[in-house]
C-alpha cells in the first residue's frame, strides 16, 4: 500500500508521468477487486507497460506483413469455430446489458 511514511507515495500526476496513463490503468485494474484496500504494485505497472509495448510492436509487424497473410473467404473449421465463439460472446454481452 502506498503511504508517505514508507516513501512509496505517488501523486496521480507523478504516477502517470512515470508509468503512462495506460500503464496506470493496467496496474490499478490489477490492484485488487475485493473490499480490501487496493494494493498498487509498481512491478505490475512496469509489466503493463512492457505488455503494451510488446503488443504495439506485434501490431506493427502484422501491418507490415499483411500482404503475406491469408486472404479469401473464411471456410476452414477454425474460421467457423472462431465465428461461432464471437457470435456467442456477442449474444452473452447483449443479454448481460439487457439485465
Amino acid at each position: 500500500q502506498m503511504s508517505k511514511s514508507t516513501g512509496n507515495f505517488l501523486t496521480l500526476s507523478q504516477a502517470v508521468d512515470k508509468f503512462s496513463a495506460d500503464g496506470m490503468r493496467l496496474a490499478l485494474a490489477d490492484a485488487g477487486d475485493t473490499v480490501e484496500d487496493a494494493n498498487f504494485v509498481e512491478a505490475m505497472a512496469d509489466a503493463g507497460i512492457l505488455r503494451l509495448y510488446t503488443w504495439v510492436e506485434w501490431v506493427k509487424e502484422m501491418i507490415a506483413n499483411r500482404d503475406s497473410l491469408r486472404s479469401g473467404p473464411p471456410n476452414t473449421f477454425n474460421d467457423r469455430v472462431f465465428a461461432s465463439e464471437m457470435n456467442a460472446g456477442i449474444m452473452k454481452t447483449e443479454q448481460n446489458y439487457e439485465k
